[in-house]
């Protein structure tokens, strides 16, 4: 009895194994690549929301010194602390002030004559 016995054997292609693990590895990466960036723009869109936040209140608040300054700086404001006497000052007389140009017109194209001879000296 001699019977010829096929053995079968199944071979598995390594060529196709390797296709599917590179093309699983690349779905792979490029999932979670998905999934890190989107959590990137969100924590980012967050911080940009902060950011903003913070930045209308910075302009809230220099708003508010701009007016304060303004009354603070007013000749009403200033007088009324001097009555006080509350920051040291003293009353400006009218002979203390010095203006300038007085009577000029103010210079505009004008030509004038400018020497360095004397600062090379």
């Amino acid at each position: 009895m001699n019977r010829i016995q096929k053995k079968t054997t199944y071979s598995i292609r390594a060529s196709s194994i390797c296709k599917v693990i590179v093309a699983m590895t690349f779905a792979a990466v490029a999932g979670l690549s998905y999934v890190y960036l989107k959590n990137q723009l969100t924590e980012f869109g967050h911080e940009q929301i902060v950011l903003e936040k913070e930045l209308a209140d910075l302009q809230r608040d220099n708003q508010i010194i701009e007016s304060t300054l303004g009354s603070l700086s007013s000749r009403r404001e200033l007088m009324k602390s001097l009555a006080k006497d509350s920051r040291g000052l003293i009353p400006i007389t009218t002979d203390q002030v010095v203006r300038l140009n007085q009577g000029r017109a103010p210079a505009g194209d004008e030509l004038r004559i400018v020497s360095n001879r004397a600062g090379n000296q």
